[in-house]
């Protein structure tokens, strides 16, 4: 028998029975639309992150170094780890085409603040505008970063430690690093902080006006080359932290290095994968719960047409032919579910990705996972009904 003819009876089989096609194709449906859509938006995720922590707006090769103190607390000083000394020597190694201090994006630095008559080293977070719960006052806005206004925001920790009250520091300037700025507004802060967080934010300011009397807003810590064109960034890299422990202004309290962005990408990049696998697979335990539902309506189907197997025996159809049917049935009915299933999930993640503001990556892994997934069940779960229906006995059957 052909096989085109044999398909075709399994499929005119599947259609005889709709309803019960449809029930058992519910649990490939769910099961193949949850691991598409987790799969889709955990790889969209990957690649936001990763694109997040790489973005450059040229085509430039750039490397951050980095000195590590000896002493962790030096971490949390205002001292430049990087003098200016250390930018005319890094410009001086060949294969360098730039050196300068690294822009820092984090939103935050780090500024003298007079706290009980002594000066106190505190965070200052750099903002456009807060949405923060205010307990006096008001928050900063976006009108006041385009006007540069001199004004801040507090946590009720420090306006208790200098005011005495919330209420108090309303209207009170306060001194950042020699400039004084006038409080707006207090939220609530937190005196405490643990392996999993940090306290809040002393004070917010907007950006520009810190910009205005503070400088440029850049890291101490590290500074940023740039490679110059047909130079190899490794010996260039390796050239100017051997250059800066041997002759940097601050060597005698570290160690320079390299900060290896990619490294940090990699390993961001698989933990993010393992992360989507698992939950991916924790998902995909549906589907064997699915197939379970495919074995029992290929069982049921054996049992009701035992009648027309044993025709088809008598007119000359071999086991095989009879084995084939039935297993073309179950793989059909397998790869309608997962083609649903995967149109399914597909509109679902990129629902979810508009919500959440997340990207959605389809690719070949995806679509073939899918077609996949739903033959492997509908083979591995039908072997076992349709081997049943091959091996009934002609004269049993006549009986």
């Amino acid at each position: 028998m052909k096989f085109y003819v044999i398909w075709r009876s399994a499929l005119k089989a599947i259609m005889d029975n709709k309803k019960r096609s449809f029930l058992t194709t519910f649990g490939i449906i769910i099961g193949i639309a949850a691991v598409i859509a987790i799969m889709a938006l955990g790889r969209g995720f990957e690649k936001d992150t990763i694109k997040s922590l790489t973005n450059s707006d040229t085509d430039d090769i750039n490397v951050e170094l980095q000195l590590v103190p000896n002493d962790e607390s030096l971490y949390q000083t205002s001292i430049d780890m990087f003098k200016d000394s250390d930018l005319v020597l890094l410009r001086s190694v060949e294969g360098v085409e730039k050196a300068e201090r690294t822009k820092n994006d984090s939103g935050y630095v780090f500024k003298d603040i007079e706290v009980r008559d002594k000066k106190e080293n505190k965070q200052i977070n750099l903002v456009e505008k807060t949405d923060k719960e205010i307990l006096e006052g008001r928050n900063l806005t976006n009108a006041d970063n385009d006007m540069h206004s001199k004004i801040a925001t507090i946590d009720s920790e420090l306006a208790e430690d200098i005011f005495g009250s919330a209420k108090n520091a309303i209207g009170a300037g306060i001194d950042l690093g020699g400039q004084l700025f006038t409080i707006v507004g207090v939220y609530p802060g937190s005196a405490t902080e643990s392996m999993f967080s940090m306290p809040d934010s002393n004070v917010m300011v907007p950006e520009n006006s810190y910009n205005d009397y503070f400088g440029e807003n850049q890291s101490n810590t590290t500074v940023t080359i740039t490679i110059a064109k047909g130079a190899t960034p490794n010996k260039v890299t390796e050239a100017a932290i051997n250059k800066l422990n041997e002759y940097g202004a601050m060597r005698d309290l570290g160690k320079y290095e390299a900060f290896d962005m990619a490294f940090l990408t990699d390993s961001i990049g698989k933990m993010l994968s393992t992360i989507t696998y698992f939950i991916t697979s924790v998902a995909g335990i549906s589907l064997f719960i699915a197939g379970v539902g495919v074995m029992n309506m290929m069982y049921i189907s054996v049992a009701e047409r035992t009648k027309e197997i044993g025709i088809r025996r008598a007119m000359g159809a071999t086991e095989k032919a009879i084995r084939w049917q039935f297993l073309l049935e179950g793989i059909t009915l397998t790869l309608i579910g997962g083609i649903i299933g995967y149109l399914l999930g597909i509109s679902l993640a990129y629902i979810i990705g508009k919500v959440a503001n997340i990207s959605v990556s389809v690719d070949a892994f995806t679509i073939s996972l899918a077609i996949g997934v739903s033959a492997f069940v509908g083979l591995a779960f039908s072997v076992v009904p349709a081997s049943s229906a091959a091996k009934k006995d002609l004269i049993d059957i006549l009986r």
